[in-house]
């Protein structure tokens, strides 16, 4: 008998079922560290004092399964990398709920690359007046990998300042969801929101689905949302390969470009140098 699978993530309104896009599933194999058995290291807790600023940062590497919570007091400010590099045979899930009182901040910073299939939540609470959730996001699927993304950014306090940007490639025949949600709750009076994601499909053959939500229980707010999907350009291609470089190099510097506005809010230049070459392998060599 078939094992029931175990649902881990959920749009937050539910839409036609047969788009797929409703809730992802625990990868085989993985125990999911949301469950009264976490993992040991899985499961970390942490709070920012008022008015004080913190810098962490979390790199999968191993872990199939980890989750975050942290809380930022008032007039605290938060900047959180998270990133994910685990082998090609794993699977992995993460979660990821960050609370912001009044005036505070959080910077999230997260880079989704590695593991056979991902699924990953991620949950900023604006619930103090005139907090900011700053969201950005990469990832990278080739191969057969799987990449399953639920970003939501709740606005309830007033004055409340919401941006969101995710920016990724697809390759081989990979699969991505990323389901990016700005919900505005009675009371966000004189908020604002942004929502962008821009895709990269570097050849014919992979499944990109993108399903931006905006939810609005307050009249007074300003919310917009924009998907950009593009494949290579073909004169830009040709001009680079005719130059002498190969087809993965070409794909490698256009991945590259993409990327940049995120890696560059990774602090730690050690990270970042391993972030990038992480990436420049798993274009060349598709593993």
């Amino acid at each position: 008998m078939e094992k029931e699978k175990t649902l881990y993530s959920a749009i937050p309104m539910r839409t036609w079922r047969w788009l797929g896009v409703n809730g992802a599933y625990v990868p085989a194999g993985v125990v999911p560290a949301d469950g009264n058995d976490v993992p040991a290291g899985a499961d970390r807790q942490w709070s920012v004092a008022q008015g004080a600023v913190r810098t962490e940062t979390v790199v999968y590497r191993t872990e199939q399964a980890g989750r975050v919570t942290i809380d930022v007091a008032p007039g605290a400010k938060l900047h959180y990398t998270q990133v994910q590099l685990l082998p090609a045979d794993k699977g992995h899930v993460d979660s990821l709920e960050i609370n912001v009182a009044e005036g505070a901040e959080a910077r999230v910073t997260i880079a989704e690359l590695g593991a056979a299939e991902t699924v990953s939540k991620v949950t900023i609470n604006l619930a103090g007046d005139g907090a900011v959730g700053d969201l950005a996001a990469i990832y990278l699927g080739n191969g057969s990998r799987k990449v399953d993304l639920n970003y939501v950014i709740r606005q309830a306090g007033r004055r409340t300042k919401a941006d969101m940007q995710v920016r990724g490639a697809l390759k081989d025949c990979s699969e991505k969801i990323f389901r990016g949600t700005l919900d505005f709750l009675r009371g966000s009076k004189g908020s604002v929101g942004r929502e962008r994601e821009e895709v990269v499909l570097l050849n014919e053959g992979v499944r990109n689905r993108s399903v931006p939500l905006m939810l609005s229980g307050e009249d007074d707010v300003d919310g917009h949302h924009a998907v950009s999907v593009g494949k290579m350009d073909q004169e830009k291609l040709f001009y680079i390969t005719s130059r002498g470089l190969d087809l993965s190099e070409a794909q490698r510097l256009v991945v590259e470009a993409s990327f940049n506005p995120v890696l560059e809010r990774v602090e730690d230049t050690a990270l970042r140098a391993e972030i990038e070459q992480y990436i420049e392998e798993r274009i060349s060599d598709g593993k």
